[in-house]
């Protein structure tokens, strides 16, 4: 099980710089979808972006999740980006758990709020474009969580 607390502060960053205040944490996804009767946007994505009371942003996150979870998100990025790009391997690219969690947060970003025309494909390569902005993709960036 990877405790997605134990990223907390890159998640806070990743809300902070994309305007998301609030962070909320739960132990079951799915469950609290559920009974909020939200929709996930991609079956094992710990986290759903929603507006809640006065038009506040918060990203709901579960708490904990097997690492198997995360890895079919990432599975299913690479199988879709393959369409576009078939010498890259995207499960290479994400090798660490703080990038593949910076995809999760802003691949949800993208879904709820950018509306980027052109679908799934064009989100993940917004996202990626994100990423490498914001230096997930540096060698040399040091200080942070694997």
């Amino acid at each position: 099980m990877v405790s997605l607390k134990k990223y907390k502060k890159d998640l806070e960053k990743l809300s902070l710089d994309y305007l998301i205040f609030n962070i909320k944490y739960v132990p079951d996804i799915v469950g609290w979808a559920a009974e909020r009767h939200e929709q996930l946007g991609e079956p094992h994505l710990p986290m759903k972006l929603v507006v809640e009371s006065d038009d506040d942003l918060t990203m709901v996150i579960q708490s904990e999740v097997k690492e198997e979870m995360i890895a079919d998100v990432i599975r299913n990025f690479s199988i879709r980006w393959s369409l576009k790009d078939n010498a890259t391997d995207m499960e290479k690219k994400l090798d660490t758990t703080r990038k593949r969690l910076a995809y999760c947060f802003l691949k949800e970003y993208a879904r709820a709020l950018q509306k980027v025309d052109g679908g799934e494909i064009s989100e993940d390569e917004w996202v990626l474009e994100e990423l490498d902005y914001l230096g997930y993709f540096n060698p040399e960036a040091t200080g942070m969580e694997t």
